[in-house]
């Protein structure tokens, strides 16, 4: 499946740099179902393994049952968020998409970032996650969920910047020697 940014790539543009979410931000859902999970299971092995007759364990059945599914609903809303999430660098502006249904994208060209704030708590310092807010001419302010490597992501960003700013500066002086 082809995604959003591929689609919408300029002539000349390339995807510089991906971003990727934390593995603690999928910890959450995945406990929620595994705890749902965990206590299927442990209703089953009460069941058959102990000799417990149903009658006795409805309820617990019941509970598990709601417990799973309702991990598992958490869990596939996760799934579909991490999927339909794109986190793109771009060698002329950085695109946040996200959405399966309806599409809600930010983006903003590269020599229209102003600034870039990065929010790191210790645990995120720890196990190298952070949230970037960009602040930028005409777009206002696009808050980042929390990814992996968030200090790479703004060296990334500031590198493909001053790149566009040395491509531009290169065409300004092709142009002007060749008006000489």
């Amino acid at each position: 499946m082809s995604g959003y940014v591929e689609k919408t790539l300029a002539g000349g543009e390339d995807i510089i740099h991906r971003a990727n979410f934390n593995w603690t931000y999928s910890f959450f859902p995945v406990f929620w179902f595994s705890l749902g999970a965990a206590s299927l299971a442990l209703i089953f092995f009460v069941q058959y393994a102990a000799g417990v007759p149903f009658e006795e364990l409805k309820v617990g059945w019941w509970s598990a049952g709601v417990a799973t599914a309702c991990g598992a609903i958490i869990l596939l809303n996760h799934m579909i968020i991490l999927i339909t999430t794109e986190i793109v660098v771009t060698t002329y502006r950085f695109v946040y998409k996200k959405g399966l249904i309806s599409r809600d994208t930010q983006e903003v060209s590269l020599n229209k970032i102003e600034e870039i704030t990065l929010h790191q708590s210790i645990w995120g310092r720890f196990l190298g996650y952070g949230k970037l807010i960009l602040r930028g001419t005409g777009v206002g302010v696009i808050t980042l969920p929390d990814l992996d490597n968030p200090i790479t992501l703004r060296k990334i960003i500031e590198n493909a910047k001053s790149a566009l700013r040395s491509d531009q500066r290169e065409r300004r002086r092709i142009n002007h020697d060749d008006d000489d």
